[in-house]
């Protein structure tokens, strides 16, 4: 009976663990997206560049954490959208890795000197 519980625990450990990498990683992804949106939407801001920024802060924070990863910037309208797909490192063999997606918008910074409207 024994010889049946342990490999059941730690399979079940294992997947806490998995699951918790996941959640991880989804917190990660979203803070660079964010740290993305805002820099591509500065003023002198472009969509190339907050994919850099995103792309730097997931290489320094998350390289281990996951298999692969990619990042798109977009304009859309006034508004700049970054999103990030990941690929989280399976600890459990024979188990495909989770995918996980963040996405973040920021509102173009504009300026308008004083007395002058939108």
């Amino acid at each position: 009976m024994m010889t049946i519980i342990t490999p059941l625990v730690l399979l079940g450990v294992m997947l806490i663990v998995q699951f918790g990498l996941a959640y991880h990683a989804q917190n990660v992804l979203s803070g660079a997206a964010q740290d993305g949106a805002a820099a591509a939407a500065r003023r002198d801001g472009t969509p190339a560049g907050g994919e850099a920024v995103t792309e730097a802060l997931i290489d320094v924070s998350a390289s281990a954490l996951l298999a692969s990863s990619s990042t798109t910037a977009e304009r859309i309208g006034d508004r700049v959208v970054v999103t990030v797909t990941g690929e989280v490192v399976s600890l459990i063999p024979f188990v495909d890795s989770l995918t996980v997606r963040a996405s973040a918008s920021s509102p173009i910074e504009d300026f308008f000197p004083q007395g002058e409207s939108s």
